[in-house]
């Protein structure tokens, strides 16, 4: 068996704190009606342009929003998207905190490396999960998205974390697979289910106890 990972990284929507999973719900949360269904009605490469643009730090949230709207016709407000928006993070995946807190108390160290965004990244400060995770990377941080083979080197320069020492989380199948092409320990997480057991498991798998 291999040695047990220095490291253990995550994902944040969908490994650590729980999100929408799609524009309706996330309109549900915000109590917004809008008039167009964003992952139906528009064109998904041209909205998925732009939310890299945001994720990789190049769009400011208003523009953002305002890109949207206009992406879709002006039948969703950029208001109506900036509600939305914040709406997303719905909190934290039960036990997560106390899962890095045994992390820490065995000698490993922990991480997260996320595409998120500035307005996310600050609704997340104060999270008892997010504030114990101590080494904090991101997609408008690094310049850089996932799955992009780019990011998962520049949060390696940025820790200084050998490649094999680290064990990755995610919920998205494109960002393990890269994360294991760059030769990381990667695990996928479904996020329609508790996380904590699935981590626990695939710790214990690697070596970890857990």
């Amino acid at each position: 068996m291999s040695a047990a990972p220095r490291v253990v990284c995550f994902d944040l929507g969908g490994v650590v704190v729980r999100i929408c999973g799609s524009f309706r719900e996330g309109c549900d949360a915000a109590g917004v009606t809008p008039a167009v269904d964003l992952d139906r009605e528009l064109d998904l490469a041209a909205l998925s342009a732009i939310v890299h643009g945001h994720q990789s730090g190049e769009l400011a949230c208003d523009d953002f929003h305002d890109r949207v709207s206009r992406l879709a016709g002006g039948r969703v407000s950029a208001a109506e998207l900036r509600r939305v928006h914040d709406a997303w993070i719905l909190g934290e995946y039960d036990g997560m905190a106390e899962l890095l807190e045994e992390l820490h108390g065995a000698g490993i160290e922990t991480a997260c490396l996320s595409n998120t965004n500035p307005s996310h990244w600050r609704a997340m400060r104060g999270m008892p999960a997010f504030d114990r995770i101590r080494h904090r990377h991101a997609s408008h941080l690094l310049r850089l998205c996932k799955p992009d083979p780019r990011i998962f080197r520049a949060f390696e320069r940025e820790t200084g974390f050998e490649t094999g020492s680290i064990l990755y989380f995610d919920d998205l199948v494109p960002n393990v697979l890269a994360a294991a092409n760059a030769g990381w320990r990667a695990e996928l997480v479904d996020p329609n289910r508790p996380t904590v057991p699935q981590v626990r498991a695939a710790l214990r798998r690697h070596g970890v106890p857990a």
